[in-house]
């Protein structure tokens, strides 16, 4: 095709587009460019299939089985809001993976179980009762934040291993 503009800028855009331009000024070009009729118009020029990658949808870097990856999901669900969306804590709620170590305040799963079924009041946290959370899931929110604290599993959405 001929009567498309030689300038970058203009390459990938629909030729109707490209001559409104151009009409404009829009390219620095010595003739105008002919009409096209919508018929004679062709679609853009797909993306290239190397694309940079998306920040706001990361590739997985961990797998995991399925109750785990359930787990994450409730701690979206439920914790991420006062906790941090990777648990490193926010303005509402304390670091889980500081408090998961062994020398933070909750460094056992008997204490971490105990803070889900009865909250903390005094601290502002309800219990995961009050919140909606099933109790089918403690353990593996244990397991996850525990992963997370030790460093065996990185932030971010896991991939769901299927059996």
């Amino acid at each position: 095709m001929t009567d498309v503009p030689s300038c970058p800028r203009f390459q990938a855009v629909r030729l109707s587009t490209v001559a409104a331009l151009v009409a404009v000024g829009g390219c620095h070009r010595s003739e105008p460019s002919p009409a096209v009729p919508p018929a004679e118009q062709s679609a853009p020029a797909p993306a290239a299939t190397a694309t940079a990658p998306d920040p706001y949808h990361p590739p997985p870097r961990d797998t995991v089985e399925v109750p785990l990856y359930k787990a994450w999901q409730q701690y979206s669900l439920q914790c991420a809001r006062c906790h941090g969306e990777d648990a490193q804590g926010s303005s509402f709620g304390p670091s889980l993976l500081e408090a998961l170590k062994p020398e933070g305040n909750i460094p056992t799963r008997e204490e971490f179980l105990n803070v889900l079924v009865h909250g903390r009041h005094d601290k502002g946290m309800p219990s995961a009762e009050k919140m909606g959370i099933d109790s089918v899931y403690f353990e593996g929110l244990y397991d996850y934040l525990k992963g997370r604290s030790d460093g065996r599993l990185h932030g971010g959405r896991p991939a769901r291993r299927e059996n």
